[in-house]
């Protein structure tokens, strides 16, 4: 079984996240970041050759603790209705509620409550309290910036799931890298800033739901962007999912990457097997060498 690691960000400020959507740093743009350190360490052709030996999450919010995550899209909303949560305004839960709505009893409602800045939602004894996050927007010269400020002891957190055990050492000093240098845009203005990173080992990305690796028959849950390889089958007529469009600069440059359509985050699939994904090469026509974007999948049994 694969091993995963688990890490967290303790942020510092405002950082250039999405404002909107099931993540707030795509694993397509986390991959970037990890690879800048990899080659900061020497490491990248050997971490591009070695493919899916670590396939990476997106990164969510935590606050204090709980991990929050995009509800998994075939059980969200709840079949029989919420009478005072309002739905379409969540955008993470905390994966005790997660846990709840997957169980059969499903989510008890008054056990929560909205965080209406953030999308999250709260336990109950929280309210008003505030969620790991805000949006902010920040007036400059060339135009405004957007992005979220994190309150004090929350951050981002994410999954990295070494196919390949002998890249852990690599990928946890990649993460310590980057918790120093800053992840994300507008690092000039001090974004992306963190305290520190904590790096933990899970035996598999099914421990963060106390769930045993299970077969997929109830489908699988996306903590990634995803892009199916080539003669992958997914089962698309079940699933429960949105489609995204992600394009973007090469680095260093003003030179466009050839858009792509991926899978979002909180997608649940139905497969005969894990999804896999695949690093899709989306460099410009006629560029000197790849330019990969990560469609590798982590996902967990439902």
């Amino acid at each position: 079984m694969a091993q995963a690691i688990l890490f967290r960000f303790q942020a510092r400020g405002a950082w250039s996240a999405a404002g909107a959507g099931p993540s707030l740093l795509g694993s397509d743009t986390f991959y970037g970041a990890v690879c800048a350190a990899m080659d900061r360490f020497g490491w990248l052709e050997e971490w591009l050759a070695a493919g899916s030996a670590v396939r990476l999450s997106s990164l969510f919010p935590w606050q204090q603790g709980t991990l929050f995550a995009p509800p998994p899209a075939a059980a969200w909303p709840p079949p029989h209705g919420l009478q005072r949560l309002r739905p379409k305004l969540v955008r993470f839960l905390p994966l005790a509620a997660i846990r709840d709505l997957l169980s059969e009893s499903g989510l008890v409602e008054s056990r929560w409550v909205l965080d209406p800045a953030s999308g999250c939602l709260l336990a109950a004894d929280r309210a008003g309290a505030g969620g790991p996050f805000r949006p902010v927007r920040v007036e400059k010269g060339a135009g405004p910036k957007t992005g979220v400020q994190f309150a004090e002891g929350a951050g981002v957190w994410g999954l990295a799931v070494c196919q390949d055990e002998a890249w852990r050492p690599r990928v946890e000093a990649a993460l310590r890298w980057l918790a120093d240098a800053g992840l994300g845009g507008n690092r000039s203005l001090g974004w992306g800033g963190s305290a520190g990173v904590r790096i933990e080992s899970a035996d598999s990305a099914e421990a963060l739901l106390r769930r045993g690796a299970g077969d997929g028959s109830k489908g699988w849950w996306l903590l990634s962007l995803f892009a199916p390889a080539d003669g992958e089958e997914v089962y698309w007529e079940q699933g429960a999912y949105q489609l995204t469009v992600r394009s973007g600069w090469v680095e260093g440059t003003t030179v466009a990457k050839q858009p792509q359509r991926l899978v979002r985050e909180g997608a649940v699939l139905f497969a005969p097997q894990a999804p896999a994904g695949t690093l899709q090469d989306v460099a410009p026509e006629g560029w000197a060498h790849p330019v990969y974007r990560n469609g590798l999948a982590v996902a967990v049994a439902l």
